[in-house]
């Protein structure tokens, strides 16, 4: 009789990183640990570092699957619009690896292919290179801010301190005087919630081009 293999051998490395995904979207990046993924698959967390040495590589692994999502096949020449909508979606899709992408997409060869296509898509625009690298850095924190930063966002993972922070600062919004900031309280609601997402992030993706663009 042939003997099993390890535990660990037998975790398939994509569902484990599905499911650390899925944890990641539901319950924010702190409740992604090794023991609350092998608990899902019944197993002690030693066995989880037969794919991943320690939390570190998990984040990596995590962002490039996400990266993985980024999918341009249909586009016969991905234009500037194409790539970073693309970039946008994913991040809109897991807002939970946002704010780590700066530091980890660059460890990653999704993230590597992904910064090449960016930066070449820049200079093929006529920025030179260090422009172009830096154009890419804007645009990179400009998608992950409209993303984390929206309005009603506070950016805090505690859905209680996050509700107390919004309602503090919708009294001090609805407390203004409508004499002295005329502007403030005619546009109040918008600072507390997105009235039209869609449109929210087409000025957004808007306003990113055209920042983009060279001097002329």
């Amino acid at each position: 009789m042939t003997p099993r293999p390890p535990t660990s051998e037998r975790l398939d490395r994509a569902e484990v990183l599905s499911i650390a995904l899925a944890i990641a979207d539901a319950d924010g990046l702190e409740a992604v640990t090794l023991r609350r993924i092998a608990t899902s698959f019944g197993v002690t967390p030693m066995a989880l570092y037969w794919h991943f040495k320690d939390k570190d590589a998990l984040l990596d692994a995590l962002v490039e699957r996400a990266l993985d999502e980024i999918d341009l096949s249909d586009s016969d020449e991905a234009d500037l619009r194409t790539v970073i909508t693309a970039i946008l979606r994913v991040l809109r899709n897991h807002p939970a690896l946002a704010d780590i992408m700066p530091i980890r997409i660059m460890r990653t060869d999704a993230g590597i292919d992904l910064a090449e296509q960016l930066v070449g898509l820049l200079r093929t625009d006529g920025h030179s290179p260090v422009a172009a690298a830096q154009l890419s850095i804007f645009l990179l924190n400009g998608l992950i801010g409209l993303v984390t930063r929206q309005p009603g966002e506070p950016g805090v993972a505690d859905p209680s301190m996050r509700e107390t922070l919004l309602s503090a600062k919708r009294a001090r919004l609805k407390s203004l005087s409508p004499q002295a900031y005329p502007h403030l309280t005619e546009t109040a609601d918008f600072f507390l919630e997105l009235p039209d997402e869609k449109e929210y992030y087409k000025q957004g993706l808007t306003l990113l081009l055209n920042a983009a663009r060279p001097a002329p």
